[in-house]
């Protein structure tokens, strides 16, 4: 059982399952850098191997490193634009209601690029906002992605942590991409990774994760919150 004081939960496909949205707009991109665009079939396949890269830029191409910075860059920006509807996964809700009831500072993160003000507009379509005390976003740290870290957490999990009140050590990132893992122990939190983002297992588990569960809703399950008493 993990012992943490506050939660940082990643958003995308974790607690909203968007995989249609970015599908969509990546080949939306794939299309206007005159690539070949995917099947959803095709899409999937990719993204489970976590070879997205090579559909932008080949291994050799000695601009490669160039290409996919300008890329995910203009993806993180397009992200949020609209696209197909995200489908809140099941027991999110209800998870994040009892944390709240239980007074757990929470805060959500994403690396898209979008002011944290209209990300709580869209979480409250779902009746996620009156739960969340901290929303940070890339926009909130834009200058560390412009200067070449665009899959980087790192500033984004700190900016969270100190905006909750937080020491790093005391927080648990959950999320379902292998970078919520790696720069969550960067910072020295204790990290959950989810399968909802349809990441294989075995990556997951190269990044070293506290545990692994199917979905937020287990969270209860593995982790024991130390709440201060409050008035």
């Amino acid at each position: 059982m993990i012992t943490a004081k506050a939660v940082i939960f990643d958003l995308d496909c974790t607690l909203l399952d968007t995989l249609d949205r970015f599908f969509e707009v990546f080949n939306e991109l794939l299309e206007k850098y005159g690539k070949k665009t995917l099947t959803r079939d095709e899409f999937n396949g990719v993204y489970v191997a976590d070879t997205l890269d090579d559909l932008i830029s080949g291994p050799s191409d000695t601009d490669r490193e160039k290409k996919l910075h300008g890329f995910w860059l203009e993806l993180l920006r397009r992200y949020r634009g609209g696209g197909p509807k995200a489908v809140l996964i099941p027991g999110v809700k209800d998870v994040l209601q009892n944390l709240s009831e239980m007074r757990v500072p929470i805060a959500v993160i994403t690396s898209c690029i979008v002011p944290a003000p209209e990300l709580r507009e869209e979480l409250s379509g779902f009746g996620l906002d009156k739960f969340v005390g901290v929303i940070v976003t890339a926009h909130d740290v834009i200058k560390d992605l412009e200067q070449g870290h665009h899959f980087s957490k790192v500033e984004i999990l700190r900016l969270a942590a100190e905006k909750l009140g937080a020491e790093y050590k005391d927080c648990v990132v959950v999320g379902d991409y292998w970078n919520d893992i790696r720069d969550g122990k960067a910072i020295g939190a204790k990290t959950i990774a989810v399968l909802t983002g349809k990441m294989r297992r075995g990556l997951l588990e190269r990044y070293g994760p506290d545990v692994i569960i199917e979905s937020v809703r287990d969270l209860p399950k593995v982790v024991k919150f130390e709440v201060q008493n409050q008035r």
